[in-house]
């Protein structure tokens, strides 16, 4: 390709600031345009990275039994369920692994994100289908590593941790996360054990309470203290002494929930507790509890034994908490769960937060942001489709179950560009690169060296070897700084020496350059190619 026919010019600055620094270098060569806020138009470069990401992942993919389809519908694992669950009909069709590639919208757009979260993107998804649970559990842990040494052989490492999805059969599945300054995903990690956890699941250490006698329940006038600082203040003691019960309702049913005063609700927790989806647990009012004996702002776990009452497992079970009354302007103190509540449930429902301590080894932990780049989790089975089953070896009927996964490439292509820049630009690894070499003919006025610069150009393209002619008119200067902004891992330039067949030659990736003649150049590029698998 001749560099003054690409279409998508590069830019010295772009005018909008995004929040992830590798979205700056995408715009600025031309790879993408804005078109709309948060909606991007890939051009003829960027769609090469694209297909060039795509291809080494699929053929990866390929590599262990995945067979690619096409459908157009975001339902992607109930259509193909469909679509396939008269072909897959004996134990012996299992598993069976098929993937597919699509633009979606996202759920969620942040403008500032770039094409992290911009309102389309193109994924990888993928359905798993096995005859039972062991063997899903069986090939989970194969399809970790497989992902795990997948990105790694693209450079990026990327941690298998456990995180909520809605559709995962209320179990939680694995998302592939990169950290990087700006991330839209918290984590947590611990400095001394290495454990590793996303917000949304994170557990963490909880001390032992001193156990003492236990006095009975006595009530508090609290006239309008309604809130947890309003008590903090009035009663002179600390968040930790409260216990706060709130009020949710799941499709018709309300529940209380009862957490420490300095904890939030942690609904991804508690959706796994209540089997609905994080979405579909929402905040009671007025309506709801009109039919509950408490009153909005001094509700309390005391009375409540016609609804379901959730304890969070930090409420320790043998200590004593100030909590709501059920009645207007009085709280109570002395609230022993495991002798006022004991019909209640116990469960893990509350967010981490800072200064909290490693649920392992009680380090300290950090917190830092990430992406995630992929992720998977077990559909278990397909509840709305009817026939989706197979025989086993004794002729009975089963249910066949699956498993979802995904890589956003969008995602994946921005933490690439992320890890692999300095100053001046990209630096492709070669496996993903648009081109993997650039001519650059320092002075068109001279015939011999736009002559030495097609003669390679012709050489290397007729062995296949994707390679830019930068022929422009323009000034050596901004000849360099574009081959650097690109990326493009060789640069072969056409200056004094053309009339001797010498070319200088040069790695992205190095500052360290060599003059050498033209057909020695040409050998060593097919040479570098070769042992980087890129031709």
């Amino acid at each position: 390709m001749y560099m003054s026919k690409i279409v998508g010019k590069t830019l010295k600055k772009y005018h909008n600031e995004f929040n992830i620094g590798s979205q700056e270098l995408l715009f600025r060569t031309g790879m993408f345009r804005e078109v709309n806020q948060g909606v991007f138009v890939a051009l003829p470069m960027g769609v090469k990275v694209i297909d060039n990401v795509a291809r080494v992942i699929t053929d990866k993919m390929e590599s262990i039994g995945f067979q690619r389809l096409y459908t157009l519908d975001r339902d992607f694992e109930r259509n193909i369920s469909i679509a396939v669950r008269n072909d897959i009909k004996s134990y012996k069709e299992l598993p069976a692994f098929l993937y597919d590639i699509q633009r979606l919208e996202r759920d969620e757009v942040r403008v500032k994100d770039g094409l992290v979260r911009g309102k389309e993107y193109i994924e990888i998804r993928g359905c798993s289908f096995y005859e039972d649970n062991e063997s899903i559990i069986s090939s989970y842990s194969e399809f970790i590593k497989f992902y795990i040494d997948l990105f790694k052989e693209l450079g990026i490492e990327v941690l298998p941790l456990t995180d909520y999805y809605s559709r995962a059969n209320r179990k939680n599945g694995h998302s592939f996360i990169v950290k990087i300054d700006n991330g839209n995903r918290i984590l947590y990690s611990c400095g001394d054990c290495g454990e590793t956890q996303l917000q949304e699941t994170a557990s963490y250490y909880i001390k032992e309470m001193k156990k003492g006698s236990v006095e009975k329940i006595g009530e508090i006038y609290t006239p309008d203290i309604k809130t947890i600082t309003e008590l903090q203040t009035f009663l002179g003691v600390e968040a930790s002494d409260l216990a706060k019960t709130l009020l949710v309702k799941k499709e018709d049913e309300v529940v209380a929930v009862v957490l420490r005063g300095d904890r939030e609700l942690n609904k991804y927790k508690l959706s796994k507790v209540l089997g609905v989806a994080a979405d579909k647990i929402q905040m009671a009012d007025g309506k709801d509890i009109e039919n509950i004996d408490t009153v909005t702002g001094f509700v309390g776990p005391i009375g409540l034994e016609t609804i379901k009452i959730i304890v969070d497992r930090e409420i320790d079970s043998q200590g004593t908490y100030i909590a709501g009354a059920n009645k207007k302007d009085y709280h109570i103190k002395n609230l022993c769960p495991s002798r006022d509540i004991p019909f209640c449930t116990i469960a893990d429902i509350s967010y981490i937060k800072d200064k909290d301590k490693c649920p392992k080894c009680r380090g300290d932990l950090k917190k830092e942001k990430g992406i995630d780049v992929a992720g998977m989790f077990n559909m278990g089975k397909m509840v709305d489709i009817n026939s989706f089953n197979y025989k086993d070896g004794e002729g009975k009927t089963n249910d066949i179950l699956g498993c979802y996964h995904y890589i956003d490439i969008f995602k994946f292509l921005s933490v690439i560009v992320g890890k692999y820049h300095d100053e001046n630009g990209i630096l492709w690894p070669f496996k993903i690169a648009p081109y993997h070499v650039i001519v650059s003919i320092l002075n068109t006025k001279f015939e011999d060296k736009v002559e030495l610069g097609k003669k390679i150009y012709k050489e290397l393209k007729d062995k296949n070897i994707k390679i830019i002619l930068d022929e422009r008119n323009t000034g050596t200067g901004s000849k360099f700084k574009d081959a650097d902004l690109l990326g493009i891992p060789i640069r072969i330039t056409i200056g004094k020496r053309a009339d001797e067949k010498i070319v200088e030659f040069k790695m992205r990736n190095s500052e360290e350059k060599e003059e050498l003649e033209a057909h020695v150049a040409i050998e060593k590029i097919i040479n570098i190619l070769k042992k980087q698998d890129a031709i």
